[in-house]
This record gives C-alpha cells, structure tokens and sequence, in this order.
C-alpha cells in the first residue's frame, strides 16, 4: 500500500513520539520513492538505531549483569498460519485489539519481505517430518499506526498431543536494561570506590577480578569511545593503547572485560558488524565500501565475520531491508 506525503509525515511524527517515551524500537517502512521526505526516514532510522544500540554500551557494569532477557512477542498458529493465541504484551507492541489478532492470518502482519521469508520458512517447517524443529529468523511486523517493528524471533514446531495436531511457536525477544541490578552496582561502585564485578575466566587461566577506581574506569571508558570512534583504523597493540590513555596493559586488559562483558578485540569486531548492519539496512553504500569503511581488510573477509555471528549474509540483509542489492 502506498502512502500519500500526509501519511508519511504522520509515520514519522507517530516515531518520533515513541522515541520521546523511550521507546526506540519501531523504524519507518522504506518506499521506493526518491524524495526529501524518503531521505529523512532512512536519516531517522539509521539516528534511532544508533542511539538504540548506543544504550548497551553505558554503564559501568558487565552487560551480563545489567540486562536481561524479556519475551516481546508471543503467536501461537497452527499449520495453515492462523494465530491461535497470543501474549498480551502483542497488543501494546503493535497496537491491535485481540479481535484484530485473534483467529487472522500470521502473515498479514508481516512487511511484503518479511512475508516471502516466512513463507519460506513456514513451508520447511510444515513438511519436516520431526515431532520438533525450530529456527532463528528475523521478521519485520506492521503496526497498525504503520510504524515498522524489527525482531529476531525463534520459530518452534510441536505437536499438541492433546489435539493431537502440529503448532508452530513465534517468539520474539528483546534486551532491556536491569536497572535493580545495576542501581545495586552503581551504589557499591560509589560506597567502596571499587568494583565489585563476578570474577572472570580468560584463556582456561585462573579467574582476575580487578579493583577497579574511578579513574580507572574513566580511562576504559575513553578506551571504549575511541574503538567506536575510529572503527575503521586498525587497533594498536594493547600495551601502546594502555599508555595512550594513562593506564597499564593488565588493567585494560581485564579491567574492559570486567565492565563490557568482552575483550577489547571482541568488542572492536561487535562493533565493526553492529556498525555494518546499520549501513546496509539504511544506506545505499556497496558491500564492499560498508567493509572498507568499518575496517575490515577484504569484503570476504567481513562476509565470513558478519555470517558467523547473524547467521546470514550481508547481501541477505540487504535484500531483505528493501534496499537496492548491491552490485
């Protein structure tokens, strides 16, 4: 369905409403419109999403710790696509009634490419011989204000063997900020000047818990700002990075594992591909500059890493993000 200017205008109004309640997870539907207003969106997404994902690097505390795991969304359906139930969260998420949800077609509340890849999937799922199957994939859902909603989601088969008929499961999970534990942190940060973080295993060595000042964690921080900043560089060996910013290479080392969850490497890499998909879900630049521009040395090379931890291609996500495929 195409929209007039007015209607576009009111999508990105409805967004940016969202967002001022701190909700970040809606994105406006792409079109294949050439226009000021189409640059805007693709502006506001790509804005959106960079401030979403900024959120899970703030703090002082281990991301294992301060977030947690929430079910977002919830369908029950059986074999012909039919929703059966669903959870009540559904409703404040896309903003239907249960009349509007129950008993209606799965798939109607899916964007056109979100559509092709679940018939695909539903199609597997349906002419496996298993009792049980299950697999990740990622799925756009239409609200009904018209805003876009993205989400990985597990879809599960099973057989109800008291119907004794075969459903198939939609769940779809979201990250949120565990802010008990992380006010629990925060105060033993400020009461003891030191960090009280659970010990870490690195490399089968004996587990390191450092005591971490507030000095010390400032210098990580800024640690932290210049990886994300300079992505596209190669990263200096450790000991030259420590001394750049005032600290030693032990306490960069374990002190950055300690607060982020993973070492610095791993975290430059997550950041180079969290960084890619934004450009290639918002943005018309080629594979290869998105790999050139993130600091990867080859777009195989960024092609391997970026399957290895989505699970798809970066060509995949482009066609799937309603972008040119890049040429």
């Amino acid at each position: 369905m195409k929209l007039n200017n007015k209607q576009r205008i009111k999508q990105i109004h409805t967004m940016l409403m969202e967002f001022a309640s701190g909700n970040f997870a809606y994105k406006v539907e792409r079109s294949d419109l050439n226009d000021d207003i189409e640059a805007l969106i693709a502006l506001i997404n790509m804005t959106f999403e960079e401030i979403k994902t900024s959120f899970l690097h703030q703090g002082y505390a281990n991301l294992n710790e301060t977030y947690k795991h929430l079910v977002q969304m919830f369908f029950v359906l059986d074999t012909k696509d039919t929703i059966i139930a669903f959870n009540s969260r559904i409703k404040q998420m896309l903003f239907f009634d249960d009349n509007e949800l129950q008993e209606k077609d799965f798939s109607t509340f899916l964007t056109q490419e979100s559509k092709l890849a679940w018939n695909g999937l539903k199609s597997k799922l349906v002419q496996a011989n298993l009792d049980a199957h299950e697999e990740f994939i990622v799925l756009s859902f239409k609200t009904k204000q018209q805003l876009i909603l993205t989400s990985n989601c597990l879809v599960s088969k099973f057989v109800d063997r008291v119907n004794q008929s075969e459903r198939i499961v939609v769940t779809s999970i979201e990250i949120i900020k565990n802010s008990t534990e992380r006010e629990a942190e925060l105060r033993k940060i400020v009461s003891t000047g030191k960090n009280k973080a659970a010990k870490h295993s690195y490399n089968g060595n004996k587990s390191k818990q450092l005591n971490l000042s507030f000095t010390d964690i400032r210098k990580i921080r800024k640690v932290h700002d210049h990886i994300i900043n300079n992505l596209d560089k190669p990263l200096a060996p450790l000991i030259e990075l420590a001394h750049a910013f005032g600290t030693n290479e032990y306490k960069l080392k374990y002190g950055f594992k300690q607060l982020y969850g993973q070492t610095v490497f791993r975290f430059l890499i997550n950041e180079r591909l969290r960084k890619a998909s934004v450009l290639i879900q918002h943005t018309d630049t080629s594979i290869k500059e998105v790999a050139h521009v993130t600091g990867f040395i080859s777009a195989p090379h960024f092609s391997k890493a970026f399957k290895e931890k989505y699970g798809f291609t970066p060509r995949d996500l482009r066609k799937q993000s309603n972008q040119n495929p890049d040429i």
